[in-house]
């Protein structure tokens, strides 16, 4: 008899377990279906993750499928909490208008996100939807202090306390737990690092501090000025004997390289074309890591490090280091601001290398 209601059963090709139904001692039939859209952006995604354990708390036995864009995908993998990743294109889409769910969240705020939600066939509906103008909703009471943080400037720049975490808890109608990121890496994915400092590390093994100095592409006045980084290589490397690892992507290839052509010894340029799980593997690698308001400062976060986190233009009080080093932010007359050019920057040059590097002191 063929067992359609497990939750290894795929129909199209064998389960993961390889086995025809009958009598498999793997069988495990759905309870709770919950469907979570969260798409983009890659960090908002992975801090998002720490809503899983809530999940699991509130629903033992709910099964977690969750719709997200193509190149969050890899962030996702292999998450103990999540049955099934449904990427963000319209042919994995389809399938969900004749599933049914028996709880569905929605966290973004953007009308294909909404659009589905709202179309989804499911008799709890947690976050957000779209109204017949097209404009966005809430399906709960408890999701309206998150609609209102996208409205309103004033609650969502200066008055509000909360972090990401306990907003999305709110909104789900779960209680926090000071709940981590859920993100782990393979043995795989820190190869490359491992390989690339035991080559560098010779002799006594020093502090490793990693400097993340992008910022992605999206906020160009979340970038911290190269020359303080400058500076903050020459502290590093001088007083506190640490070595450090400069961290980016393709868009910080040339920066890295300047930096690493200043410095005497004692700085490495780890590469700028690793894949996104190798890139986390040498963030993993670091004892201390220095990062804006990114996707890098997210990894860390979600890997358990000891983070310096600087910000200028987004709200540094949504953010949880969850214990783990500081948070740094000048508090510029016209910041925040989610800006994403600036003539002068001054949000993010005000935070002075010898600030930063106090902090690195202190967490190693």
């Amino acid at each position: 008899m063929i067992s359609s209601d497990c939750i290894h059963f795929r129909g199209e090709t064998p389960c993961s377990f390889r086995r025809v139904c009958d009598e498999c001692p793997h069988y495990a039939p759905f309870q709770e279906k919950i469907l979570l859209i969260k798409r983009a952006a890659m960090g908002d995604v992975l801090r998002t993750t720490a809503l899983l354990p809530g999940l699991k708390r509130r629903y033992p036995g709910g099964s977690v499928f969750w719709a997200v864009d193509e190149e969050s995908v890899e962030l996702l993998k292999n998450n103990p909490y999540i049955a099934r990743i449904i990427p963000f294109t319209p042919e994995n889409l389809l399938p969900l208008f004749v599933a049914s769910f028996d709880v569905l969240i929605c966290l973004d705020k953007d009308p294909a996100a909404t659009a589905l939600a709202t179309k989804i066939n499911c008799p709890q509906k947690f976050g957000f939807g779209m109204n017949g103008h097209g404009n966005l909703m809430t399906f709960n009471a408890a999701s309206e202090y998150a609609y209102r943080l996208g409205i309103d400037d004033d609650l969502k720049f200066f008055k509000n306390a909360k972090t990401y975490q306990e907003i999305i808890y709110e909104a789900a109608g779960i209680v926090p737990q000071n709940d981590p990121y859920v993100f782990s890496l393979t043995d795989e994915n820190r190869r490359k690092a491992r390989e690339y400092l035991s080559l560098r590390r010779t002799g006594g093994r020093r502090p490793a501090v990693g400097l993340n100095t992008g910022a992605g592409s999206k906020f160009e006045t979340k970038q911290w000025p190269p020359e303080h980084f400058r500076r903050l290589i020459r502290l590093l490397t001088m007083e506190l004997k640490t070595d450090v690892f400069l961290l980016g992507g393709e868009r910080e290839r040339s920066l890295n390289r300047s930096l690493e052509g200043a410095a005497t010894k004692g700085v490495y340029n780890t590469g700028n074309d690793h894949s996104l799980l190798d890139f986390a593997g040498f963030i993993e690698a670091m004892d201390v890591v220095v990062s804006s308001d990114s996707l890098g400062m997210h990894l860390a976060i979600g890997l358990g490090k000891k983070v310096i986190a600087l910000f200028g233009p987004t709200c540094p009080q949504e953010i949880s280091l969850y214990g783990r080093g500081a948070k740094l932010f000048a508090g510029a007359p016209c910041a925040p601001c989610y800006k994403s050019t600036c003539p002068d920057m001054t949000c993010m040059s005000e935070i002075t290398p010898e600030q930063v590097f106090a902090e690195i002191r202190k967490a190693l």
